[in-house]
């Protein structure tokens, strides 16, 4: 993949949800701040309501995206933000020239479409910040180690340990995303392959009852029979605001006593509370990477790296 220099141009596109202009404004400014360029696909700031405010119709969403993937000088597409929408568009998507010539693909939650696509396809991506920051914002890290990932450098994360986790080392090809995209695309020629895997997962806005459900869905699949290792990231504003005194915690606890007993069977090293997702700190993962985990009783050690 490429290694972004002073100079590289980064495309921004939105081929889910409706985005203005002032709301990706953190990510040009950075842009601009390491010397890069950036371009920002015609349709970006268009607005489509259809059961959802997007960031235009399919058909002009499609064309934002063909542009980016065809480009052929850029070095990285970065998603203006999530929302809902790629899955309509991701099988008319023309991927010849962007195989030949790949970029970096940069986001999370919806953008979780793009990654499996194409990380079963054997092309690496970026689970990482879109355009758009969260209402509290990010931290710093959020950026620095998006940075990092697109200048080439090796990720490694020192994290504090949690009672649910299981102690280990493994390494591994890393996969997953937002849990309830993962979900979604079940049977479908989207999804990566998990086997001999390491699987991240995150999430918010869910009931844990839906969290319960996917996971089930998804393991009578058989997608979890062979993996590697398992990272659960944040899960935020889960279920009823009145009834969960977690609710604004970053890693529920509640949500995770429903994934710890789901994986309770599977005997492999298991992080919880990584720092990724739909949080404040969300550091980045390359997907379709090489990871390795040590999990230990006092602290956690990931290093993330092509």
């Amino acid at each position: 993949m490429n290694i972004l220099e002073k100079g590289d141009t980064i495309l921004i596109v939105a081929p889910a949800g409706r985005i203005e202009r002032a709301q990706i404004q953190p990510a040009i400014d950075l842009i601009e701040k390491k010397g890069w360029k950036y371009q920002i696909g015609k349709n970006t700031f268009h607005h489509y309501s259809f059961g959802y405010n997007y960031s235009g119709t399919p058909e002009e969403r499609l064309e934002d995206l063909q542009w980016a993937f065809d480009h052929p000088l850029a070095k990285a597409i970065w998603f203006a933000r999530g929302g809902y929408g790629g899955v309509q568009i991701i099988d008319s998507l023309k991927s010849k020239k962007f195989k030949e010539n790949p970029k970096w693909l940069i986001g999370y939650s919806d953008n979780t479409v793009f990654h499996q696509h194409f990380n079963r396809r054997g092309i690496p991506t970026l689970h990482a910040t879109v355009c758009k920051p969260l209402p509290q914002g990010q931290s710093e890290e959020t950026y620095t180690t998006l940075v990092d990932a697109l200048e080439g450098k090796e990720l490694t994360y020192t994290i504090k340990t949690t009672p649910f986790n299981r102690g280990g080392k493994v390494e591994g090809y890393i996969t997953g995303g937002n849990l309830s995209i993962l979900y979604s695309l079940l049977g479908s020629r989207s999804l990566d392959s998990f086997e001999d895997k390491i699987v991240f997962i995150e999430d918010w806005y869910e009931n844990y009852y839906h969290i319960d459900r996917m996971l089930i869905g998804m393991e009578r699949a058989g997608v979890f029979k062979k993996i590697k290792g398992l990272i659960v990231g944040g899960f935020t504003k889960m279920d009823a605001r009145e009834e969960n005194k977690n609710y604004d915690d970053p890693f529920d606890e509640e949500a995770y006593k429903v994934i710890s007993e789901r994986f309770k069977n599977y005997e492999i090293p298991k992080i919880f509370g990584f720092p990724s997702g739909h949080i404040f700190d969300t550091r980045t993962i390359i997907m379709g990477g090489k990871a390795r985990m040590d999990v230990g009783k006092d602290k956690v050690n990931f290093v993330n790296r092509l």
